[in-house]
């Protein structure tokens, strides 16, 4: 590990984890500490926490506030091995279904944003699965979505439930939602959070907290791949950047083709951080800020305005505490991250994997959300800090720890002090 780690994670807390690249079965034959949790927020660390939670034999029901799970419209998720890795722990399926549905990352590549030169290409996934046992796979957020889902039988997901509040008591936590103008009380001996950067439970249990903005504006959209021809684009990932000007695309994820190109406010004069007023106005914004881009305007031409999505960057300071009583946090809730690193759902994939195993090993319930913390804040503490160096070059001693290093149900017990 890098030496500079060590002083951000003092090694009487840091334990190496066993990597894992295969489905385990929980080796925790007593019962689990609680038999049913209440999870809150439909969206991908949401349903991955609740198949881990069911693998441990707890009753994880999902509540979201949606009619159907929705989320991720024109947005891509990239999973990396320690996602991949945390996932195959719940259900091995899983991931098999996202590498079918997605694309391997290969070949990533560099690109002359004005004349479409390649610059540099390398083969990511293969590398990725070769180093760490699992590869770099690109998918659609909404097939993810259903992948996760469809892995959950349908009566522990509940639409159509707006978290208002959250309460508790000695034996037990009680969400209050909202249901077609009724309120529905659920109770049950643990609540987990897991309701995004504007987490509800999170800001019921400790307090508002301001998402924070990262001076940037991203803009996104999934087309259809054929609608693009220019000799530039390739199959896989391709990348430009100059001068607070960054395009994203990732060609061949089944048929289609999904882009992102952002701004930063300072190298807009600040013109980045106003708002759109129409999705056609957006779309010619950026036809004047990419100028000269020949690859960034043959792609936006083809696309749709009302296929873009405009969204500020942000994120949310890595919470000192996730667990409250019956209550805890997870994912966004706890530590939004930036895309810089592509670990905002993967970090979220390992939350929920820590959970169930401190669930179905510690010896009370104190203990156990005492250990998710311990192990998990350090952690997100190091990524969030990482994301926020955007463009600086990691060390490999980072990324060896960031995609061996993840929970397991085989490693060492906690230490406390």
């Amino acid at each position: 590990m890098n030496p500079a780690l060590n002083l951000l994670y003092p090694p009487r807390q840091f334990h190496r984890f066993s990597p894992v690249s295969c489905a385990m079965t929980p080796p925790f034959p007593s019962k689990p500490l609680v038999d049913k949790v209440v999870i809150v927020g439909g969206g991908l660390g949401g349903l991955s926490a609740a198949i881990q939670l069911r693998n441990v034999g707890i009753d994880a029901q999902v509540y979201e506030r949606g009619g159907r799970l929705t989320g991720g419209e024109g947005t891509l998720i990239s999973l990396f091995p320690n996602g991949c890795k945390c996932l195959n722990q719940g259900d091995p399926n899983v991931v098999q279904k996202i590498r079918e549905a997605g694309r391997l990352d290969a070949p990533a590549m560099m690109i002359n944003p004005f004349t479409g030169d390649l610059l540099g290409s390398w083969e990511l996934s293969e590398r990725m699965e070769k180093t760490y046992g699992q590869p770099v796979v690109s998918v659609l957020w909404r097939h993810a979505l259903g992948i996760l889902s469809d892995a959950l039988p349908d009566e522990c997901k509940h639409f159509g439930h707006e978290c208002q509040d959250v309460t508790q008591d000695d034996e037990g936590a009680t969400v209050h939602f909202k249901k077609d103008d009724k309120t529905v009380l659920v109770k049950a001996p643990l609540v987990i959070g897991a309701d995004g950067i504007r987490s509800v439970i999170r800001s019921k249990t400790f307090g508002d907290m301001t998402p924070r903005d990262n001076g940037r504006t991203m803009w996104r959209a999934v087309i259809d791949a054929k609608l693009c021809n220019h000799p530039a684009l390739r199959v896989g990932t391709t990348t430009a950047a100059q001068n607070g000007r960054t395009i994203f695309v990732v060609n061949g994820v089944g048929d289609k083709l999904y882009w992102a190109y952002s701004l930063t406010d300072e190298a807009t004069d600040g013109r980045a951080q106003v708002r759109s007023k129409t999705l056609e106005e957006a779309k010619q914004r950026l036809r004047q800020e990419f100028q000269g881009w020949d690859l960034a305007l043959h792609i936006l031409e083809a696309t749709d305005p009302e296929l873009i999505l405009e969204r500020r960057v942000l994120d949310l300071p890595v919470l000192t505490k996730w667990t409250f009583g019956r209550v805890a946090v997870l994912g966004d809730a706890a530590h939004a991250v930036t895309p810089a690193l592509g670990q905002g759902a993967n970090l979220a994939f390992e939350d929920g994997l820590e959970l169930a195993i401190q669930l179905s090993s510690a010896s009370d319930l104190s203990s156990a959300l005492k250990a998710y913390e311990h192990r998990r804040i350090p952690r997100a503490q190091i990524v969030s800090a990482k994301t926020q160096a955007t463009g600086a070059a990691h060390p490999q001693s980072f990324y060896d720890w960031l995609y061996k290093e993840i929970p397991s149900y085989s490693r060492d017990p906690v230490l406390h002090d």
